[in-house]
């Protein structure tokens, strides 16, 4: 139903709570190279808001093209790493991702296959994985070339102001990056070796746990992930709505 897609409204909304929660992280990040907060916090504060923030960015990339979000989407600011890509390359990899799920041409498969293991290492260095694989697939672009620049000019620029707190941030985002994409690509596309889509494997009181933490809208991208797939341009909040996968 057309009721149950993604618009204009759901773009406008998801646009505002991920520059929101950019915002809560800088302020953190700020604080703490300030002196004003005890870097220890970002242990606690990065990880609950980028998770957050990365569920919020998955259903933004399903509603909006680059061409249609603020320039400070595109270029993906979080200080992950000197050498990231940014929003266009991210969507295009998701809806790669989509078309390809677990198969050899899936982008993200170096995350999926293997033990779990394995696959946390491999989705520890996504970020350099990702612009590694996308340079040798499609070339280094101006656009791509400019907003890299920007990217690791700000990076190298924000860690000499205060390194010693900046490596503690980095290291709760670079965990914390790491364990979303560990989750989105291994946890639910590899159960036990075999490769599909599947929801999140996890007991009633953790899920409860979860949702206390991102809220059930957020949560639900996890939990009906074989509806996501089987429907992605449904919005997170309505896939439960829709008919039980191989019923």
């Amino acid at each position: 139903p057309r009721d149950l897609l993604r618009d204009e409204r759901d773009a406008r909304r998801y646009t505002r709570l991920t520059l929101g929660l950019v915002a809560v992280i800088y302020a953190a990040l700020g604080l703490a190279l300030a002196g004003w907060i005890r870097a220890t916090w970002l242990w606690l504060i990065v990880p609950l808001v980028y998770l957050r923030l990365a569920l919020a960015l998955h259903e933004l990339l399903h509603v909006c093209p680059a061409e249609s979000v603020p320039a400070f989407h595109r270029l993906t600011l979080l200080f992950e790493s000197p050498f990231a890509l940014g929003y266009r390359e991210h969507r295009a990899i998701h809806f790669a991702h989509h078309r390809f799920t677990a198969t050899d041409h899936d982008p993200e498969q170096y995350q999926i296959v293997g033990g779990p293991v394995r696959a946390f290492a491999m989705a520890l260095v996504s970020p350099e994985h990702a612009l590694v694989r996308w340079i040798r697939t499609y070339g280094l672009s101006a656009t791509l070339a400019r907003e890299a620049t920007i990217r690791a000019v700000l990076f190298v620029a924000v860690a000499a102001i205060a390194p010693r707190v900046f490596v503690v941030y980095w290291l709760a985002l670079r965990i914390s990056v790491g364990l979303a994409s560990f989750v989105f690509h291994h946890v639910l596309h590899n159960h036990h070796g075999e490769l599909g889509t599947f929801p999140l494997p996890a007991s009633p009181w953790f899920l409860r746990l979860l949702t206390a933490a991102f809220g059930r809208e957020a949560l639900t991208i996890l939990t009906e992930h074989e509806r996501h797939h089987l429907w992605p341009r449904v919005r997170a909040r309505d896939l439960p709505l829709l008919p039980v996968p191989h019923a």
